[in-house]
């Protein structure tokens, strides 16, 4: 039974990092459609994948106009990410109880992408630089979460 008012537990062990456009959540919604959050699930999912269509461009354009070293592209294409998929699982935060569990969430999901990065880009030194710039992150949607309840 969905407890609408907490943040699916289920959630947690299904933040894996992509390159690609892929969902980090595999196996579609986490919510049945009679599920008040599955309508806003869905929507945020199609904004975050039009998000990411966008992204890539611009930033094939901004590599075009403005070269970066391969460390730095890589961190902000991994942050870029980081923060479109955090967006969406924003949007199903609908009580103060939703919080840790969403907290929770991103720490989860910043801890599968630095061991991603270090996996897929051994010999690439950025897991410092990824996990300071993740760990920012977390505190802004964090704030992003209790703004959005009216917390303090």
């Amino acid at each position: 039974m969905s407890k609408p008012g907490i943040f699916p537990g289920s959630l947690r062990s299904a933040a894996i990092p992509r390159w690609s456009h892929r969902d980090p959540v595999e196996g579609g919604s986490p919510f049945t459609s009679d599920d008040a959050r599955y309508p806003l699930w869905h929507a945020a999912t199609r904004h975050a994948k039009d998000t990411l269509v966008r992204a890539d461009a611009a930033l094939e354009l901004d590599q075009t106009l403005h070269p970066q070293p391969y460390p730095v592209r890589l961190v902000a294409f991994a942050v870029g990410r980081f923060d479109v998929w955090s967006q969406r699982a924003l949007e199903i935060v609908g009580s103060p109880h939703a919080v840790p569990g969403y907290e929770r969430w991103l720490h989860d999901y910043r801890a599968s992408w630095i061991r991603y990065v270090v996996e897929t880009c051994p010999h690439v030194d950025v897991e410092d630089d990824l996990s300071a710039q993740l760990t920012a992150r977390i505190r802004f949607w964090v704030d992003k979460a209790r703004e959005k309840l009216q917390l303090s």
